[in-house]
């Protein structure tokens, strides 16, 4: 990071610290949970072996990445390093929106489009579009396996988070593919297909509230049958008082 804008702003600080090429993608890969440098390096085509020792020591001396000290040459990220989580969110979205707009075909396109994306590409999908949707419920935890790779989804205070695997108890588990989460994402399916294309178990509210947070026009009908569910339970209580009255 010994390349400076030489300007008096924060931004620009921003990008003297993290706006050498590759540095978001290591950060990206990151996201998803401790990585070792060779996972890094086969994750990241294009990067020689030298950059990204580079790089790696650049984020540590930031304090943005931290080696796990298990002595298996692994990395993870600071709190500071997943303070760039939001961020980075509204990049990922900020470029869906910019992309689709654009006249013409194009590699974004392509892979916006694409059923053949690697699992930890969808996963990082699902979280994003999650948030921006950010639909209330009570905090769960629930597992993914995508394709052959399992996720763990930690809903907590209304923030949807994925790391890869699933060690963490869970109340509800999903077993699925890349195209059918890739579909549902982009609103080709709707969640009933989603549920016959996937493998459920454990409790069928937190799948529900899960699969409505990134399927498009999903919030609506979510808003409408938790009315619905509020309005039966104020009949149910109101019959049970006038029974209790009439007694």
């Amino acid at each position: 990071m010994s390349r400076t804008y030489n300007q008096d702003c924060v931004l620009a600080y921003s990008f003297d610290l993290l706006g050498e090429r590759w540095t978001f993608l290591i950060i990206r890969e990151l996201f998803l949970g401790p990585r070792r440098f060779g996972d890094l390096h086969a994750s990241l085509p294009g990067i020689g072996t030298n950059l990204l020792s580079k790089r790696l020591k650049e984020l540590e001396e930031a304090g943005i990445v931290t080696p796990t000290g298990d002595g298996r040459n692994q990395y993870r990220l600071t709190e500071s390093g997943e303070g760039l989580r939001p961020a980075l969110r509204e990049l990922m979205f900020w470029a869906i929106e910019y992309f689709m707009n654009q006249p013409g075909p194009s590699a974004p396109k392509e892979c916006i489009h694409s059923n053949d994306l690697v699992p930890d590409s969808v996963a990082l999908a699902v979280e994003m579009f999650a948030n921006k949707s950010a639909i209330p419920h009570a905090n769960y935890v629930i597992q993914v396996k995508i394709d052959d790779t399992p996720y763990t989804y930690y809903f907590m205070n209304q923030e949807m988070t994925a790391r890869r695997g699933s060690d963490t108890p869970a109340v509800a588990r999903i077993e699925t593919d890349v195209a059918t989460l890739m579909q549902a994402m982009r609103g080709e399916i709707y969640i009933d297909e989603t549920r016959k294309r996937a493998k459920l178990s454990g409790d069928m509210e937190v799948i529900g509230h899960f699969l409505s947070s990134f399927i498009p026009g999903a919030q609506v009908a979510y808003e409408v049958a938790e009315l619905i569910r509020e309005r039966k339970l104020k009949a149910a209580a109101l019959k049970s008082s006038r029974v209790e009255a009439t007694a």
